[in-house]
């Protein structure tokens, strides 16, 4: 289906007229599209997280983005950097599940 805008020129549905389920797999799960995406999230979440800590560090006093440097050389620290990243992993492979269409 075809409409006129002010110059005059025709504009077609960013679909084709098709219903979105009909629309070919290629425009609806673009892997790299919900990767980057995720990975600018993360990417995002964590430096704010280390700004509020800063943040709230210097209004209190206390020096909580070391606290934390400290607590990650630890060896428990380390595993709970992992749950962390596994956490995320699952995250985006969970998002990655949304996007595609059930198979039954």
């Amino acid at each position: 289906m075809s409409q006129q805008n002010e110059r005059g020129t025709s504009r077609s549905e960013p679909n084709g007229g098709r219903p979105p389920d009909e629309e070919p797999r290629g425009r609806r799960f673009a892997p790299g599209a919900w990767m980057a995406s995720t990975a600018v999230q993360t990417i995002v979440v964590l430096v704010g997280l280390a700004v509020v800590l800063f943040a709230v560090g210097q209004a209190v006093g206390v020096d909580l983005l070391g606290m934390i440097g400290e607590a990650l050389a630890t060896h428990t620290g380390q595993w709970l950097a992992v749950a962390v990243i596994a956490l995320i992993v699952v995250g985006a492979a969970l998002r990655a599940m949304s996007h595609t269409l059930p198979r039954w």
